[in-house]
């Protein structure tokens, strides 16, 4: 895909996916450190503060022995402002120069979220607008979601609605042993519209913060991992203050 055709994409359905930006010989590498991380086997190096990666639980698993300790995670946080492996992958120039092409030239860098869909264990996330977990901010951020698997239906890809990225809708809060409890207003919802994002490892998707998206559980025996790096325009502007621990680095 040329890259006119891959700005054009984003613009008008909120999201596009580009094969092949990991090399086997990357890919491997990037798997090898993010299953380190999974098995308690990687600890921060960047932050003093951090002797654990933060760390969210599938809820149906989190406290059965039988299952194996990367098989109860279901998100890791904030690896890229802890260790210096992952801060030097977002700073990198392959995900960058894509980046760029979407963003502009003069980008920030918030923060990563390593979505770990454990095979058969992986639960479904909800409907929802990454913006609406982000009220500060104009709703204008993008996350680059790199597949370390084949992301496909049998093992809970994400669905999107494209063009759903215009406008932030109403969202809720739902009663739920989820950990993603916040969720978009049913009647905003057309799911005869969704698109499963199906991606081979190593390709990148990159979403606008107000496409809608959702993916159902995981209930192949294959593993779903996808790590996603999310950037904003340097000029974003902030209704109001947003005090992430770590900032919001000028990285381009």
């Amino acid at each position: 895909m040329g890259r006119t055709n891959l700005r054009q994409e984003y613009e008008k359905n909120g999201f596009v996916i580009v094969p092949k930006v990991f090399d086997e010989a990357s890919l491997r590498e990037l798997r090898a450190m993010v299953d380190k991380v999974l098995d308690g086997q990687l600890k921060p190096d960047l932050d003093s503060e951090k002797s654990e990666f933060q760390t969210q639980w599938e809820p149906a698993v989190k406290d059965n022995p039988d299952v194996p300790r990367r098989e109860k995670i279901r998100v890791v946080f904030h690896m890229t402002h802890t260790h210096s492996f992952f801060w030097s992958l977002a700073k990198s120039e392959r995900i960058l120069a894509l980046v760029r092409e979407l963003l502009g030239p003069d980008i920030r860098y918030y923060t990563d979220q390593m979505f770990v869909k454990p095979p058969i264990h992986g639960s479904a996330v909800p409907w929802h607008q990454d913006s609406a977990y982000w009220p500060g901010a104009e709703p204008n951020l993008m996350s680059a979601w790199i597949a370390l698997d084949d992301s496909t239906v049998e093992n809970g890809c994400v669905r999107y609605i494209p063009g759903s990225h215009r406008e932030l809708l109403p969202h809720h809060v739902v009663e739920s042993d989820n950990p993603n409890k916040l969720t978009t207003r049913q009647e905003f919802i057309d799911e005869t519209l969704e698109v499963p994002a199906e991606m081979s490892a190593g390709s990148v998707c990159f979403h606008h913060s107000c496409c809608m998206h959702h993916s159902l559980p995981n209930q192949s025996g294959k593993p779903r991992r996808g790590l996603v790096l999310i950037y904003l325009p340097a000029d974003l502007e902030f209704y109001e203050p947003w005090n992430f621990e770590y900032g919001f680095k000028l990285i381009s």
